[in-house]
């Protein structure tokens, strides 16, 4: 939970607005692009186009629930114990919450995706490079990844709605997984990140290590690597703009794991300590702040689960192809606007 005065909510829900839109510009010039040229994203490059698309629509979870406000984590219920009033309420299990149910598939399941995907392209790597197995060879194995990469997710899906384990995160106004259960938390987010985490780094290890054994053995023999040397550039440039964020998002999860306790335990002193009633929600001031750097620690945390989708669109846009097709596309369509003029 979090706590502390409304104006660090605002900033922090602002900061995510920013972020998710960009992130949803990004993925869709990299989805536009691939639809207007699909021969030339093949394996292992199509798998960061479906990675693309997973973060596409993240950010649009993101939007969805700035765009509600607190309606969409939120829900009006009776205080009993005082004025019979309506108070304000983060959902935790809500199974009338068709919204919140929405936007837990589009950020949960597609975060999710994203990593599988992303393992996806680092074994495709490791396939060309080190097996030396061609396009053809592994765009036959393409329905297999698209059962892992979409299935897992919907599994893990499955189990969270039917144990009611969503609940709602109103700092970013999402729904989400353990935002208030640390087993949720640690089983349904931390353990399969980690593990298609390790998985996808063992798999880019193996593929850097084969790519570079090619390019020695080819300049042995004096043939051109400058082909090669490109692609390992290129490789490299979107494992470290993915993997930094990864590891940097499974870390915050972890911090989160771990600190909650404290923060909890932190606030229910500040509410025993205080005038009675200090913690009402018509009285609460938002003074308690359960940790000087949450702000910060948030601010990060939902940075990383949007700037890898950053790095897609970067990844394509930095390509000479990319530009031409564009600018045919564009001369394209201004010749077809003058004649029918």
């Amino acid at each position: 939970p979090y706590y502390g005065p409304k104006s660090n909510t605002t900033l922090l829900k602002y900061w995510v607005l920013v972020w998710a839109s960009l992130c949803c510009l990004a993925t869709l010039f990299v989805v536009m692009t691939f639809l207007f040229d699909q021969q030339r994203f093949r394996y292992p490059e199509r798998a960061i186009i479906f990675g693309a698309l997973c973060y596409l629509f993240i950010s649009g979870g993101f939007i969805l629930g700035f765009g509600f406000n607190e309606d969409i984590v939120c829900a009006d219920t009776k205080d009993q114990s005082k004025t019979n009033a309506n108070v304000s309420v983060v959902r935790q299990g809500d199974e009338h919450a068709p919204l919140c149910f929405i936007q837990l598939f589009l950020v949960y399941y597609f975060l999710l995706a994203s990593f599988l995907w992303w393992v996806i392209l680092n074994l495709t790597w490791f396939l060309a490079a080190g097996l030396k197995w061609g396009h053809e060879a592994i765009a036959l194995k393409a329905k297999y990844f698209h059962v892992v990469a979409w299935v897992v997710p919907a599994i893990l899906f499955t189990i969270i709605c039917s144990t009611k384990a969503i609940d709602g995160d109103f700092q970013a106004n999402i729904c989400f997984v353990g935002s208030f259960d640390n087993a949720a938390l640690q089983f349904y987010v931390i353990g399969p990140l980690i593990l298609f985490y390790v998985v996808g780094m063992t798999f880019l290890g193996l593929g850097m290590v084969s790519m570079c054994s090619v390019r020695h053995e080819l300049h042995t023999t004096g043939k051109k690597t400058d082909k090669l040397e490109t692609l390992m550039i290129r490789i490299g440039m979107f494992s470290v703009l993915y993997s930094i964020p990864a590891t940097i998002l499974i870390s915050c999860f972890l911090y989160e794991r771990f600190q909650r306790s404290k923060w909890e335990v932190g606030y229910v002193s500040y509410c025993l300590s205080e005038r009675p009633g200090a913690c009402d929600a018509e009285q609460y001031s938002g003074d308690f702040v359960a940790d000087p750097t949450q702000l910060t620690f948030n601010l990060i945390k939902y940075l990383m689960m949007l700037v890898t989708g950053l790095s897609t669109g970067f990844w394509v846009l930095l390509s000479f192809k990319t530009v031409s097709n564009w600018v045919k596309l564009l001369k394209c369509r201004s010749k077809t606007s003058e004649t029918a003029v």
